[in-house]
């Protein structure tokens, strides 16, 4: 007897088979689930960390977060503190928190092309380690955000150019100036060759009589004066000298007048009085004047 197309073959334990059949296929995407797992570091020790930034953009859960270009860690949770900033979750494993020191610094840098990126950064690698739960600041970089800042800082250069440009001009402008006023021929030069001829002048031999007259002629005409001035006073000290004598003999005659010696003492006392007066002034002169010479005239 011919069997017909549509008849199934007997299969014996069907519901067995398929049960088996389901369980191998689930244990297989179990088997796949942990291997995932494993490979994402779900089933290592992880150390936490807690990045406060001042806003989340850029930021997503399962983001890197990198140490000399190597991951090392990844953003678990992000939230918002009560502090009104980004509260960023990081999980590191155990085998890589050994990068992570107490002096660490974090940053989150906002390129212009591509997506955020969260960095580690540790100077010192002998600090102590960082600790379990640690809290730490996150420094934010944005590549645009320093352009109004480097616009800024590049006006104030050249602005400062320009002022040390133009300062220099008029440095120039002036060293030009003093060249001119110092030069042989400027009317400083000329004033300073003036004031020295005077100062040679009065150290000279006639002093400020020479730097007064300035020619030796007209000096030697004023000495002449007073030269002639000074014997003139002399002669007439002598004078008068003689005129005391001779008062003196006519008192010794006219002894026995007393009306005629109170005259003649009037008198006397009235040539004496001009005669100190003319001694004085011939004092004087020898006193001031560099050449006169020693005269010595006594009075009764």
């Amino acid at each position: 007897m011919n069997e017909s197309p549509n008849h199934l073959p007997n299969i014996k334990h069907p519901e067995s088979k398929a049960a088996a059949l389901l369980l191998v296929t689930l244990a297989l995407i179990v088997a796949f689930v942990i291997f995932v797992m494993t490979a994402r570091g779900v089933f290592e020790e992880n150390q936490q960390l807690l990045l406060v930034a001042e806003n989340s953009e850029g930021v997503a859960v399962g983001m890197d977060m990198t140490f000399s270009g190597f991951p090392i860690g990844r953003v678990s949770r992000i939230e918002l503190g009560d502090d009104g900033k980004a509260h960023l979750h990081v999980s590191v494993p155990l085998k890589d928190a050994r990068w992570l020191r107490a002096s660490s610094v974090f940053t989150l840098e906002k390129g212009v092309v591509g997506g955020s990126r969260l960095r580690a950064f540790t100077g010192m690698l002998d600090d102590e380690p960082l600790e379990d739960g640690a809290r730490r600041e996150v420094l934010m970089g944005d590549a645009t955000s320093g352009v109004p800042e480097l616009v800024s800082t590049v006006t104030r250069l050249v602005g400062n150019l320009e002022r040390l440009t133009n300062e220099q001009s008029a440095l120039v402008a002036s060293m030009d100036n003093l060249q001119r006023m110092t030069a042989e021929q400027s009317a400083l030069a000329g004033s300073l060759n003036n004031m020295r001829q005077f100062t040679a002048t009065l150290n000279g031999r006639h002093g400020a009589l020479g730097a007064l007259l300035g020619n030796d002629a007209d000096v030697a005409k004023v000495i002449d004066s007073l030269e002639q001035t000074r014997l003139l006073l002399t002669e007439a000290r002598a004078s008068l000298a003689k005129v005391d004598a001779a008062l003196v003999d006519v008192k010794a005659i006219t002894g026995n007048t007393r009306a005629a010696t109170e005259d003649l003492d009037a008198l006397r006392a009235e040539i004496d009085l001009n005669l100190r007066k003319v001694s004085g002034l011939v004092d004087d002169l020898n006193r001031k004047w560099p050449f006169a010479r020693e005269r010595e005239l006594k009075l009764p």
